[in-house]
């Protein structure tokens, strides 16, 4: 299925490209485009990461006889893994939302939120869809999404670098300024990072050495 997941990829990529057009190139707050793609836009996302997980699971082999199973005998264990993330992702996002009191559209007339998981890290909701996507990649045993993981990390973390400059700054000035040089801009932050990598590379080793010995 790398056809339609390289599709998928690309749309993804393309949904964020497209948002951030519309956003800079229209000045003006109350554009009905600008208002309807926001609304749009994390449909369009979540649209095309489900699907990614989906087509490539290894649970899908009597579908989809191309699809490799990445893990093979010891899948059980990564399925754990995956499931600890997944719930990981979703108490991060869930302790976000709490702390979210936007009730407006208008982004002038919120406060901005520096407490809870915030004081931790400034982009946590994007951190748990990481985290869900990876947990989800290996509860699947969907290769091709487990490829695309740092891929969508770095999207977000553009897509982050972006809403601070165009949005988050203009909006809340040397309030956002200030708030910035204490609390940690990478979705991974050290020494989060360094464990990261360790995960990775264990996942890579692991996986390629069952894949090999299983063919």
């Amino acid at each position: 299925m790398i056809v339609p997941t390289i599709i998928l990829e690309m749309l993804f990529s393309f949904n964020l490209i497209l948002y951030w057009m519309i956003f800079i190139k229209i000045k003006s707050p109350h554009a009905k485009l600008r208002r309807f793609y926001k609304k749009v836009f994390p449909i369009l996302w979540i649209s095309s990461l489900i699907p990614i997980l989906i087509i490539n699971s290894s649970l899908l082999q009597f579908i989809f006889n191309e699809n490799i199973s990445y893990f093979q005998e010891i899948w059980i264990w990564f399925l754990i893994l995956g499931i600890i993330i997944i719930i990981i992702g979703i108490r991060i996002a869930s302790m976000a939302m709490k702390r979210y009191k936007v009730k407006v559209i208008d982004v002038k007339e919120s406060e901005l939120i520096k407490t809870g998981i915030y004081s931790v890290i400034r982009h946590p909701v994007y951190l748990s869809w990481v985290l869900i996507f990876m947990g989800c990649s290996f509860s699947f045993d969907s290769f091709l999404a487990i490829l695309f993981t740092p891929i969508l990390t770095v999207l977000l973390e553009i897509h982050c670098i972006l809403e601070e400059k165009y949005i988050l700054i203009p909006n809340f000035g040397e309030e956002y300024l200030e708030y910035k040089k204490k609390i940690p801009f990478r979705l991974f932050s050290p020494p989060y990072n360094y464990l990261l990598i360790i995960i990775s590379l264990i996942v890579i080793y692991i996986g390629l050495l069952n894949f090999v010995l299983g063919n």
